[in-house]
Parts: C-alpha cells; sequence; structure tokens
C-alpha cells in the first residue's frame, strides 16, 4: 500500500527530475543556437534541480515510492510545476531571460510545495511539504537577486540581422 507520504514524494522527485532534464534540453538548443551563454546558465540550473532532486530521494529513501504512469500525476499544470512553459524559450534569449524563466519554475514548484502543505490531510505530508515549500522561496530569493544583478535586455533583443535562408 502506498503512503500520502510516498506519493507526495513521488510527485516532488518526478517534478525535480523533470526540470533538470527540460534545462538540459533547453542548454543543448541553445547550444545549437551559439548561444552559449545562455546554454552554460540553463546547465547550471539542470544542476541544481539535480541536486535538489538528490535531496527528495534521500528523504525518499525510506519509502516505497509508487511507479507512477505519465496521466497518473496530479499537477495544476500541464507539465511538472518547474518544468516551464513550453514554447517560452527562444534562441536569442538572454541570460535575463533564462532567469526569469526559472524564476518562474522555482515559483510554481513554491506553489505547488505550499498547497500541498495547506491542503494535505496527512500531518507528515503537510509537515514535509512545508518543509520543501521553505526551500522553494529560498530559491525565488536567490534567482531575484541574481536578476536584479544581471542586466535586462533591450526591447529589440530578438531582432535577426541574419535571416534564416529558406529554400522554397
Amino acid at each position: 500500500m502506498t503512503t500520502k507520504v510516498a506519493l507526495f514524494l513521488a510527485h516532488a522527485l518526478a517534478m525535480e527530475n523533470e526540470a533538470a532534464d527540460r534545462y538540459d534540453e533547453l542548454a543543448d538548443s541553445m547550444e545549437v543556437h551559439n548561444n552559449q551563454d545562455v546554454a552554460d546558465l540553463f546547465r547550471q540550473m539542470s544542476k541544481f534541480s539535480r541536486l535538489h532532486g538528490a535531496s527528495v530521494a534521500e528523504r525518499a529513501s525510506k519509502y516505497d515510492l509508487p511507479k507512477l504512469k505519465s496521466w497518473q500525476y496530479r499537477w495544476n499544470t500541464p507539465e511538472p510545476p518547474e518544468v516551464g512553459t513550453p514554447g517560452a524559450a527562444h534562441y536569442m534569449m538572454t541570460a535575463w531571460h533564462a532567469l526569469d524563466f526559472a524564476l518562474e519554475n522555482e515559483k510554481r514548484g513554491h506553489r505547488f510545495y505550499a498547497d500541498e502543505a495547506a491542503g494535505s490531510d496527512d500531518k507528515d505530508v503537510r509537515a514535509l511539504a512545508a518543509e520543501m515549500a521553505e526551500e522553494e522561496q529560498e530559491h525565488v530569493a536567490e534567482l531575484e537577486k541574481w536578476i536584479a544583478r544581471t542586466p535586462k535586455p533591450e526591447n529589440d533583443w530578438a531582432d535577426d540581422p541574419d535571416d534564416a535562408l529558406v529554400a522554397d
């Protein structure tokens, strides 16, 4: 029988792992477009997600986590909260955009944990979720500081003077 804590931790672990994978995918995409600074930033975000995932896995090590199918996850978002909005990346995005993308992910992660802490009928889930919501709030605060130190791009940041050649 799966406990409510194990089910919660399965969700948390999936969210962190999926976030890390998405950041790696975005980094790969940025490398293809020769946007190495942003690729490096996304690799760093992936590393942070994997570290947080390892922390969740350590907490989960004493539980038998359920093996959920993709449709069995209960997200309030189309994908896991920290994965990000599909299509939100642009090949010419700047570090500011990448940090803003990560900030929105962390805010959604915080909301997920805070909602679990407030809404669960299991006291252990509430306590664990509250602890993890606090961790996510720390991530939000760090990213906000990082963004404040990062120049915001001009309005024409996406103008590409080198139009792609299209063969008919």
